[in-house]
């Protein structure tokens, strides 16, 4: 059999290159926004800015419900209140919200709404295992 000796220089590459990816992963949880927990409800809220939108959107797959909330001038809004209810009416999560919402939500069927800009919308919705949910409350009525 025939050894390969590695170099220097390839061993020097090869850290360099390991590094790098550490980094740029370390650098994606910086601009992650904090997790969060109410009662069985995980969440995270986010996306000002280019780079935590892009740390958001990296992540939404961990998440079976997103929301994305716009204004009346179709601009992301940043001032924007969520409150997830169950299906009879009591309050799981009363949240102030970034333009993008993610939630992890058990099976069930809910009520999530939606109030920006002295505009408010509900929408009923049924969360399936393993279904992403992305209801249609993107903006004021």
């Amino acid at each position: 059999m025939e050894n390969h000796p590695i170099s220097k220089k390839s061993v020097y590459v090869i850290a360099t290159l390991f590094a790098m990816a550490l980094q740029s992963s370390s650098a994606l949880a910086e601009e992650l926004p904090e997790i969060r927990q109410e009662g069985n409800i995980t969440y995270i809220t986010g996306g000002i800015g280019d780079e935590e939108f892009n740390a958001m959107k990296a992540v939404q797959h961990n998440y079976n419900l997103r929301v994305l909330s716009a204004g009346t001038n179709g601009a992301y809004s940043g001032d924007t209140h969520i409150i997830i209810s169950d299906s009879h009416g009591n309050e799981l999560l009363s949240t102030d919200a970034d333009p993008l919402f993610y939630a992890k939500l058990q099976p069930g069927h809910y009520v999530v709404q939606e109030s920006s800009e002295g505009q408010s919308r509900k929408q009923p919705i049924v969360i399936a295992a393993n279904k992403p949910v992305k209801p249609p409350i993107i903006g004021p009525v």
